[in-house]
């Protein structure tokens, strides 16, 4: 009953990662609905640990009053030390690889 209100069509983005992508967001729409893409953007930059800020991007959702599911997935990638990226045992470039991932869920109160 509900299919004409709800698209099941994911956003898909095809994102090479290399040295250049600190880190990456997946969420619901319970995020995007109330938080936008700068926001999403400026928070990661301001935490260290992914935890955090899947923890904040949620509360944040949560506090501008989202009616959806809540749902955020934070990888941060370490960065490849400034001096070299080379692997002198195996001849090869190493790649950046994700710290820590967590999902958070919220749902929002239903008043």
């Amino acid at each position: 009953m509900l299919k004409q209100f709800v698209v099941a069509e994911p956003e898909i983005q095809d994102q090479k990662i290399d040295h250049e992508v600190e880190f990456l967001v997946i969420a619901a729409d319970g995020l995007w609905d109330v938080v936008p893409n700068e926001d999403a953007v400026s928070l990661p930059q301001s935490e260290e640990e992914p935890e955090a800020v899947a923890r904040k991007l949620t509360f944040t959702a949560s506090t501008r009053g989202s009616a959806d599911s809540i749902t955020c997935i934070v990888v941060k990638f370490r960065q490849p030390e400034p001096k070299s990226n080379h692997n002198a045992e195996t001849g090869t470039e190493s790649s950046p690889k994700a710290e820590t991932e967590l999902i958070l869920d919220a749902t929002p109160d239903q008043k």
